[in-house]
């Protein structure tokens, strides 16, 4: 695995790497031999270009973004990692729940959230003066926000109570421009302040970020895409409802075939996604590699029971676990395939290379967002919320009529469309968290780790690292109850 640095060498040329453990002394101490200060990355466009480089690269880290999206599907209940096998305990601590404040999962997530949103802000700081023309300027300004806003809406999530249980609870610490050796940390300020940061940042890149083709950089589209999912976590439904129809509109639902191909490789619904490359790429820490079937990679996530029948023998998305007797079979000995606690999974192709495109937003969630937005306003606004519904199911094979449910009924079946539609991509775990379900495994007899927290349960927030509260004594007393 790579090795984790205090500073870390981006791209060819970046900035120091300062974020909110930068009040620790020997941080800021560090010499690093590989980069330029940060006033010199932006002294020529060369440099410019590299330092944006370097924020996208941060979120390639397998620790990061692979890692939060694996750890998001094993949380929730309709997926779990293997008891045992050649794992080597990744994703044990966070399906059983018993992270601690010394977890190396949680710690990377606190720390690389702070490289990406320090290094965002110092295009923030020295952009304004860069020797580059003023359209370009807010292009990058607005991308860095953009980014910045990426970056905390992930934070949120995992070290706070969701907005729709508590907005005054805890947040996570602010950070609107680099902290200097004797600036102070910010404390946790409150959920609400977070989200409002968030939106804040999304409307700069939605005003300024122009259009674009590149699906692997920040587009208007994902911009519009993360409103919606921040206004969603919100339960603001018009504009969830609002930007989930913007973020589609110029990405047309793909053919159900293409959800069969191995999500490695983008089609016409993809928004915005990680271009991995053959000479840069987390090998065997890819989501695919746990998801494989054939014992290539991890291979050791599974579905359970209730998950995998809930998809009808009609629905195209099932054929997402016909497992092949071998990778180089022929496609006629494909069949359903259950090993140790669950069934195999072939939704993500990890037999071909391990340069495997990351899916981070499609159009179809964009369906679903504002399916459930419209129908959580109620009555009046069923019939768009089963419009909605309705592309889905059909690209499914499913249905070829509106939904028949209303009220809640509607509601649930909107929800579990959305497991079925959107599962390994990272996002159960916080559905569970802000429909204030929590996560309850009692009563299956599949889930080799049976848990039950309620919402708003001390452990369905992740603790704060320890390292950071040692580091930083504005936040060693507001670390999370219960750790």
């Amino acid at each position: 695995m790579k090795q984790i640095n205090k500073i870390k060498n981006i791209a060819f040329a970046l900035l120091v790497l300062t974020g909110a453990t930068a009040c620790k002394k020997e941080f800021l101490e560090v010499s690093p031999t590989a980069q330029i200060n940060a006033k010199d990355a932006f002294s020529s466009p060369a440099k410019i270009q590299a330092a944006m480089t370097g924020i996208y690269d941060l979120t390639t880290f397998s620790g990061y973004t692979n890692n939060m999206i694996l750890s998001a599907d094993v949380k929730g209940n309709d997926v779990m990692i293997v008891s045992g096998g050649a794992n080597y305990g990744r994703f044990v601590a966070q399906y059983q729940f018993t992270e601690t404040v010394n977890n190396g999962d949680a710690y990377t997530w606190w720390q690389y959230s702070y490289k990406v949103i320090s290094n965002a802000n110092q295009f923030v700081e020295y952009i304004p003066t860069a020797p580059i023309p003023e359209a370009l300027k807010t292009e990058y300004l607005a991308e860095a926000r953009a980014l910045r806003a990426i970056t905390y809406f992930w934070l949120i999530r995992w070290f706070s109570q969701p907005y729709s249980v508590n907005p005054n609870a805890l947040g996570v610490p602010i950070l609107r421009k680099p902290l200097g050796p004797d600036d102070v940390s910010p404390d946790r300020g409150t959920v609400k302040q977070v989200y409002d940061f968030i939106i804040e940042d999304l409307k700069f890149a939605e005003t300024n970020l122009p259009a674009r083709s590149n699906i692997y950089r920040v587009n208007p589209a994902a911009v519009q895409g993360y409103l919606a999912r921040v206004y969603l976590n919100m339960e603001n439904w018009p504009e969830a409802s609002r930007y989930a129809k913007l973020a589609r509109a110029t990405r047309p639902l793909s053919s159900a075939a293409a959800l069969l191909t191995g999500f490695n490789n983008p089609t016409s619904e993809w928004i915005y996604g990680i271009n991995v490359r053959t000479d840069d790429n987390q090998g065997f820490l890819m989501v695919s590699s746990f998801y494989d079937p054939y014992d290539v990679g991890y291979s050791s996530f599974r579905v359970t029971d209730n998950f995998f029948d809930s998809f009808a023998a009609n629905d195209e998305r099932k054929k997402q676990f016909l497992v092949k007797s071998s990778p180089t079979a022929a496609a006629s000995t494909g069949a359903y395939r259950r090993r140790g606690e669950g069934w195999l999974i072939n939704k993500f192709d990890f037999t071909t290379t391990n340069a495997n495109n990351q899916v981070l937003m499609r159009s179809s969630e964009m369906y679903l967002i504002e399916a459930e937005a419209e129908a959580r306003q109620g009555v009046a606004n069923e019939p768009a919320a089963k419009a909605a519904l309705l592309a889905i199911q059909q690209r499914a094979g499913v249905a070829t009529v509106v939904s028949a449910n209303t009220g809640n009924a509607l509601i649930e079946e909107i929800l579990t469309e959305r497991n079925k539609e959107l599962f390994g991509e990272g996002h159960k775990f916080f559905d569970l968290l802000r429909t204030k379900k929590g996560v309850d495994r009692t009563g299956s007899t599949v889930h080799w780790r049976i848990v039950n927290f309620p919402s708003g349960a001390n452990r369905l927030v992740s603790p704060i690292p320890q390292t950071e509260l040692d580091a930083n004594p504005v936040l060693k007393p507001q670390q999370n109850p219960g750790y």
